[in-house]
């Protein structure tokens, strides 16, 4: 996990400085497909470590004392495992925004960008990455759902402008949740994501027609 870790870093670097990448494109998706479903598993894991504490809190027979002890460690590497995962899946998310910015960027030199969206364009079709960042909307840590909104908001708008096909994934996700009443944060993401890639149109469209107005921001 910590190999995982350092060359994630490392991307994050390169990417940053819009630097051109040498190895395959595949290889690079392999890194940056997150690893949502290990999250899931941590955080299911973590309540069950949190359970365990609760109980060793309580007066209970010695026997089951020392049984509950005995999982104490294991709770811990957990709990230290999903710490790590979390921090791997934040810098994902990261990798892929930048990344994405440099694309969209008239600054980025041309061949360090067609690799770049190369690579965006490989992790669209293969890793589902639309639902993989939808489901992080549930998830209980602000700072990640957070992440996977903007993630997500500059992931559409790069398919729009690429004019690749919006994911069936993110349509009826929005059409099943904006078509109910409700509050969740599904409802409230959905709306800033949507609200996010209009102003961005806008914002293209007015840097096309020479405007000087600054108001059509992307948020962030």
């Amino acid at each position: 996990m910590k190999a995982f870790f350092e060359v994630l870093e490392q991307l994050y670097n390169k990417v940053l400085l819009g630097a051109t990448l040498e190895n395959d494109s595949h290889d690079y998706t392999f890194y940056l497909s997150p690893a949502f479903s290990d999250l899931d598993c941590a955080r299911t894991t973590s309540s069950d470590c949190s359970d365990t504490h609760e109980v060793q809190g309580k007066h209970q027979p010695s026997s089951v004392h020392l049984a509950t002890l005995s999982v104490a460690p294991l709770c811990l590497k957990r709990q230290s495992q999903m710490s790590s995962i979390r921090e791997i899946v934040l810098l994902q998310l990261t990798v892929i925004r930048v990344m994405t910015t440099r694309i969209l960027s008239v600054e980025t030199e041309l061949h360090a960008k067609e690799k770049y969206r190369d690579i965006i364009k490989i992790l669209l079709q293969s890793s589902d990455i639309d639902s993989k960042l939808t489901c992080m909307f549930q998830n209980s840590d602000k700072l990640l759902s957070h992440m996977a909104a903007k993630c997500l908001a500059l992931l559409l708008y790069f398919q729009l402008k690429e004019k690749v096909t919006l994911s069936n994934s993110w349509i009826s996700f929005c059409q099943k949740n904006l078509s109910e009443y409700s509050e969740s944060d599904k409802v409230v993401y959905s709306l800033w994501i949507l609200t996010a890639v209009i102003k961005e149109i806008f914002r293209d469209t007015c840097s096309q027609k020479g405007c000087t107005s600054g108001m059509w921001r992307f948020p962030g």
